[in-house]
């Protein structure tokens, strides 16, 4: 559920190694968050005192949302699903650690850049879309029936995941022009 322990686990063993976290913002709102309180504690130790956490902030419940829809064919329930608004980044700044907020997609890799390049730990605070299913390659026909049963059937999202949804799949189709 929550990859920041893990990771400061990883930094105990191997403190010479960089160690990364990649976790949704509930988690980090569960338990991320206070765990970089010992993060703080404890980096001065690490012989090399990188560690990432690359937080994917989409103020969304958003593996359970999808799971509900997906798997019961329940629309969205905002009172359980929806987070509040928290700059992650702002937080770990607020306790002396590097922090980096990523808005927009160009900017994911000179933030991954600058984040192995610290001297000191670094939260990600990667802004991204909650309309974008999670949904693998090889859901069943079941579990696509549901989760349009869910968006159909009142989600408050359903406007945006169909948007999304539109909008990805012209991205497959019409050929991309370089940058």
């Amino acid at each position: 559920m929550d990859a920041v322990p893990y990771a400061i686990g990883a930094k105990f063993a191997h403190p010479d190694r960089v160690a990364i976290a990649s976790e949704g913002d509930g988690a980090m709102q569960m338990n991320g968050m206070a765990e970089l309180l010992t993060v703080k504690r404890y980096y001065h130790e690490w012989s090399d005192p990188r560690l990432i956490v690359a937080v994917l902030h989409n103020n969304d419940l958003n593996q359970v949302t999808w799971e509900m829809r997906g798997m019961e064919g329940d629309p969205k329930l905002a009172e359980s699903q929806s987070l509040p608004e928290v700059s992650y980044a702002d937080f770990a700044a607020g306790i002396g650690l590097n922090a980096i907020t990523v808005t927009d997609p160009d900017a994911v890799g000179p933030a991954w850049d600058a984040a192995l390049a610290a001297d000191r730990p670094t939260v990600l605070d990667v802004h991204c879309n909650a309309d974008v299913p999670p949904i693998p390659p090889h859901a069943t026909l079941e579990q696509i029936r549901n989760s349009a049963a869910a968006i159909f059937g009142g989600d408050e999202d359903a406007v945006g995941v169909i948007r999304t949804g539109i909008k990805q799949k012209l991205q497959e189709l019409v050929p991309r022009k370089s940058r």
